[in-house]
Parts: structure tokens; C-alpha cells; sequence
């Protein structure tokens, strides 16, 4: 099950990805309102932190929740410079961020996740930023794609490490994925793998580019 939970100025999505078997959860990419996030947990069991990159807005209040509920933060190194980048001048004030820690685990092309008798998948997609990830949950054909894939677009490539070619080629390898996945963006509304292939501009264009 998803629960998702916008957060701060930039509207950042906060997932939490349930086992609900079990009630363990997965919170991915706390962006802001740390204590809002604690009070939508309710009753759920937190299990780890979970972050598709390394921008403020998505790993701002990490560092807040690891020392609340003493459980593990995991992102792919490659991001590991921008978790101190305030991106602009008073952003991280802006936002109320925590000092974020560096990541107990790094995220690889193919790691698998359990949250309780649940299973994400990691999906490396480099472009907004040099490590994104996304994460693929195959038996419920859910994807968090964080600031890869959004609706009708995709993440910018004009921040540190950014690359339009690197971003292009993540795109392919989400739009194999089956066109009823459903995505779950780090901003904006949920969509589906169909329904970008259809209508995604960035995507219809590489379409035409023949880069698939």
C-alpha cells in the first residue's frame, strides 16, 4: 500500500511504501515537516528511509527521522555530494532541514528491499542526478521514480551532475516496464508507464528520435 504525503514549498512527496501484512514501512524521500511525517505514520511500523536522490528537498528531514525511530538511511553514493548542497542560498533554511547522514547502505542497479513480507526493487536512472534511483515494487506493479519521471515531464538536468543524455536513457529503461505500472512521482500527481508513452512530450520525442 501508498500513502503519499506533500511536503514544504516545492510540494515534495513524501511516500510511505506499507507492508500490510505487517504494518512495516518504508519512508521514502522525507523532504520537509519531519514532525507532520511523523504524525501521518499513526500506528506504522518505520523500518528505513528510503531516498531516490540526494536533493535537499528529498533528504531534508533524514536526519530528524533516523534519530526518531534509530533506523537506516539508504542512498546511492553517487548522490553523496548534493546531501550538503543547499542547491540555493537559505534553501535549507527554508525548508527546516536537518543535517543528513551519510547513508548506511548504497543503493545498486538490482538491490532488493524487504519491508515486511513486501519487496521494492532498485532501478539506477542517473539524469536528474548522478545516483537516482527509482524504486519498482513488481508483484504490485507500483514505481517510485522520485524526480526521474514526472506526469507529462521529467526532472531537470540544469543542477550539479545533471545530464539530459544519461536522463534519456533512464526513460527507456522505466518505459519497459508494463504500461499499467502505476508511478508515484516525487512532485505532482500519480500517473502510468501507458500513459506517459503516450503522452509524456520528453518521451513521444525520443519515440521520434528512434533512442528507443
Amino acid at each position: 500500500m501508498i500513502k503519499v504525503l506533500t511536503v514544504g514549498p516545492l510540494q515534495e512527496n513524501t511516500i510511505f511504501y506499507i507492508d500490510e501484512d505487517t504494518g512495516e514501512t518504508a519512508i521514502i524521500d522525507p523532504g520537509a515537516e519531519g514532525e507532520r511525517i511523523v504524525y501521518a505514520l499513526g500506528n506504522l511500523k518505520p523500518s528505513v528511509i528510503l531516498t531516490t536522490h540526494g536533493h535537499l528537498d528529498h533528504v531534508g528531514q533524514v536526519g530528524f527521522l533516523r534519530k526518531e525511530f534509530n533506523i537506516p538511511f539508504y542512498l546511492n553514493k553517487r548522490d553523496e555530494f548534493l546531501i550538503d548542497n543547499d542547491i540555493f542560498p537559505g534553501f535549507a533554511d527554508m525548508i527546516d532541514a536537518y543535517p543528513c547522514p551519510r547513508p548506511d547502505k548504497d543503493l545498486k542497479e538490482g538491490d532488493v528491499i524487504k519491508i515486511g513480507n513486501s519487496t521494492l526493487s532498485v532501478i539506477e536512472t542517473p539524469g536528474h542526478t548522478p545516483g537516482s534511483v527509482c524504486f519498482y515494487d513488481e508483484k504490485n506493479k507500483i514505481l517510485i521514480s522520485g524526480d526521474t519521471l514526472f506526469r507529462g515531464s521529467v526532472g531537470r538536468t540544469d543542477l550539479p551532475g545533471g545530464d539530459m543524455n544519461k536522463l534519456m536513457n533512464s526513460l527507456k529503461k522505466l518505459m519497459e516496464l508494463p504500461d499499467e505500472t502505476v508511478v508515484y512521482s516525487g512532485h505532482g500527481p500519480t500517473t502510468t508507464i501507458g500513459e506517459e508513452k503516450r503522452t509524456n512530450p520528453y518521451i513521444t520525442g525520443v519515440h521520434k528520435l528512434r533512442l528507443w
